[in-house]
């Protein structure tokens, strides 16, 4: 009788210990052999039952212990003294090891800070990105009422191998999702400083709301999850996505490092469905913020890869003064939509990327398809062995749909001699290296940058791709309305912006082009202007099977026309600072 009353007992010990009354330190040693009360000379010995924190309660576990099992947090009063989960004692990082869909399972829980863990959750093994199951190192969920103030930091969290689904009921290390109805959202989650690194599919998603009906981004949205914040986290060797805020209003996701991520990626027409992946990106969201941030290293296999993505279904989008390389997909993915859709992707630095804009009809599926309207890209600095437009990796000379897409401040530095690139219709003030201008008022020619240029790991790199003192590039831009306050590097954005990514001012007035430089360029782009119409006259000639009376006389005229754009070009080559002239 005495040993089965034995487990009984220590269970509901357990049970009465998880929820005290007065103690303030709940603390938990997995490796200790017997169960205490939960006090610092006799802690819990298991995580079996969950943990209903009080206010200004602290759940502590011994470091350099292991727990195994699903870590649950519930809270029975969201009162304002926060509580918290985190370590005592000295050593590694106490260990929560997962054997089932959650390793750590935070439900309805407010005004809590989880810190100083060791979470992983690796399933039968096998390779990153095989797993049959759903597994999360950490799911926060809020079901029957909002989650506010809820702070997840100084975790370490690896090896999660969970299957490839996408969607809030999907595998990632942090999965933060709204499964309740109506206006439940997050306020106030801060994600900051954890270290991620071997998930599938996903390191940290965010599914803000089950509300579908998102407005226009200058409309108030009740059921979005706001102040949002994923910041200084380091992410590495992902199945899938890097960081993906979904169903937020005003997120802000900066200074992270997410790399070699998309290494289960799948072609558009795999047997088994596409699987794409990007390193930082947002979907059905309004007014997110991604600046500060570093991604490199995203592969492609097939489909995506990129650093960056302006999907479909968002609005109000900035993606600014972040550091792209070694992209195999490219620096950043822009899709159509049909609704509103505006996004500004400027002052960034994407170095030795598979290609500068990767694009297209992204809601296909969904038979979406649409435009760019309302995408601008501006005043970045773009160097790679051959800078390309493309949709899903295969190059384009001309944009899909590009609608009212503006791109404009933008230099675009080719390692060696390549063709031109499309840039749409709303194109111009970009410089061009090695590679012939596109767009109206170009600068082509030696940018002078003060290297090296060189796609190194850590934001320190982006020194060697500053404008020197004397580059024709200063003050050569055109002012933005409503552009960004501050560059890549911190200085403010002068009336008129120079092209690229720096604007550090130089110490006396800057020095412009002369009174001959810009005649020449005037002259230079009058006739490239007429070259274009000839060109497009010509094209319609030909397409309507017009006769060859009708169309000699434009070919002469054309032929003219080029001849008077390269006299031109000499002439500004012979007056301009630097060798560079605008076209």
């Amino acid at each position: 009788m005495r040993r089965l009353l034995l487990p009984v007992l220590v269970g509901l010990t357990l049970l009465a210990a998880a929820s005290p009354a007065a103690a303030k330190d709940i603390h938990v040693d997995c490796d200790a052999p017997v169960a205490g009360d939960g006090t610092a000379a006799a802690p819990f010995n298991s995580i079996a039952q969950p943990f209903d924190l009080r206010p200004d309660h602290h759940l502590l576990f011994r470091r350099g212990s292991t727990c195994e099992g699903t870590l649950r947090v519930t809270s029975g009063d969201n009162g304002a003294q926060p509580a918290s989960v985190g370590a005592y004692g000295s050593g590694d990082l106490p260990k929560i090891v997962g054997a089932g869909q959650d390793a750590v399972r935070l439900s309805d829980v407010s005004n809590l800070t989880v810190s100083d863990l060791d979470i992983s959750n690796p399933g039968p093994g096998g390779p990153l990105g095989e797993g049959d199951q759903v597994r999360n190192g950490i799911r926060v969920t809020a079901q029957s009422e909002s989650v506010r103030n809820l702070t997840l930091s100084g975790l370490v969290i690896h090896d999660v191998n969970g299957d490839l689904t996408k969607n809030g009921d999907g595998s990632a290390a942090i999965q933060a999702t709204v499964t309740g109805s109506g206006s439940i959202h997050f306020q106030n989650l801060l994600v900051k400083g954890n270290r991620i690194t071997s998930v599938s599919r996903s390191a940290i998603s965010i599914s803000g709301t089950n509300d579908l009906t998102r407005p226009d981004a200058d409309q108030p949205w009740p059921a979005a999850s706001t102040g949002v914040v994923i910041e200084d986290n380091r992410i590495d060797l992902i199945a899938g996505d890097g960081i993906v805020p979904r169903g937020t209003d005003g997120a802000i996701v900066q200074d992270n490092i997410v790399s070699r991520g998309n290494l289960a990626g799948r072609p558009l027409l795999d047997p088994e469905g596409p699987m794409c992946n990007a390193g930082i990106w947002t979907f059905r969201s309004n007014n997110t913020v991604i600046r500060g941030n570093e991604v490199f290293g995203m592969e492609h296999n097939g489909c995506d890869g990129t650093g960056f993505d302006v999907d479909y279904r968002q609005d109000g989008t900035i993606i600014e003064g972040n550091y792209s390389h070694d992209n195999e997909g490219g620096f950043v993915l822009l899709c159509s939509d049909e609704t509103q859709h505006r996004a500004d992707v400027r002052f960034n630095l994407s170095v030795d990327d598979g290609t500068m804009i990767n694009h297209g009809p992204c809601g296909i599926a969904e038979g979406i398809i649409g435009d760019l309207s309302g995408i601008r890209m501006y005043n970045n600095t773009v160097v790679s062995p051959s800078p390309t437009v493309s949709l899903q990796l295969g190059l384009v000379d001309e944009m899909f749909m590009p609608g009212d897409f503006r791109f404009e401040n933008n230099l675009v530095f080719a390692r060696s001699e390549t063709g031109q690139v499309p840039c749409g219709e709303r194109c111009s003030h970009n410089a061009f290296f090695n590679l012939p201008p596109s767009g109206d008022l170009a600068l082509f020619g030696d940018p002078l940058l003060t290297g090296p240029l060189l796609a190194a790991d850590g934001k320190a790199a982006a020194s060697g791709f500053r404008l020197k003192s004397a580059s024709p590039l200063r003050g050569a831009g055109i002012p933005v309305t409503g552009g960004g306050a501050k560059d890549f590097f911190g200085n403010p954005i002068p009336k008129v912006p120079s092209i690229g990514f720096d604007q550090t001012p130089l110490a006396g007035p800057p020095t412009g082009p002369n009174k001959a430089c810009k005649r020449a360029r005037t002259a230079r782009t009058k006739a490239r202007n007429q070259v274009a119409g000839l060109a497009r006259q010509l094209r319609k000639l030909r397409r309507s099977g017009a006769a060859p009376k009708r169309i000699r006389p434009v070919v002469r005229r054309l032929g003219r026309a080029r001849s008077e754009v390269k006299r031109q070009h000499r002439k500004a080559l012979r007056t301009c600072p630097g060798g560079a002239t605008r076209s």
